[in-house]
């Protein structure tokens, strides 16, 4: 099982390096083969990243990360919101990567994330797309 940075998603949709690896990842999501998830913090991320370049391409992408099977996780999960606010407290990393990170923790699952630094201190496994 794998928890998705917002980071990983936007390297594979900007097709940068990494992007592959990605792909890889998310269709074995679709064929059931592998469970992902990111946490609704990390896809409103995501989604307003987009939508500042183009509002239907955000949209769109939102639809096709769902057609790949992604479970996106609630911020109503007490365990996750409580863990991110303790990582942000402790590691002083921006929101969202907390949430990325707690989730990975909560659930237990590796976290894909990108050159993102904010990570490093952390004890949670991680796979590295650059």
């Amino acid at each position: 099982m794998v928890v998705f940075d917002t980071e990983a998603i936007l390297i594979f949709y900007f097709g940068e390096e990494g992007a592959d690896n990605v792909e890889k990842l998310l269709i074995k999501i679709q064929k059931g083969e592998e469970k992902g998830f990111m946490n609704v913090v990390n896809l409103t991320e995501f989604y307003y990243i987009l939508y500042r370049k183009n509002p239907e391409i955000a949209d769109e992408k939102v639809q096709n990360l769902k057609a790949y099977g992604i479970e996106f996780v609630p911020v109503l999960d007490d365990e996750i919101w409580r863990e991110a606010g303790k990582i942000k407290a402790e590691y002083a990393i921006p929101l969202a990567d907390a949430f990325a990170a707690a989730t990975a923790i909560i659930k237990q699952d590796e976290l894909v994330a990108g050159n993102d630094r904010d990570f490093e201190n952390l004890r949670i496994p991680l796979l590295r797309l650059r």
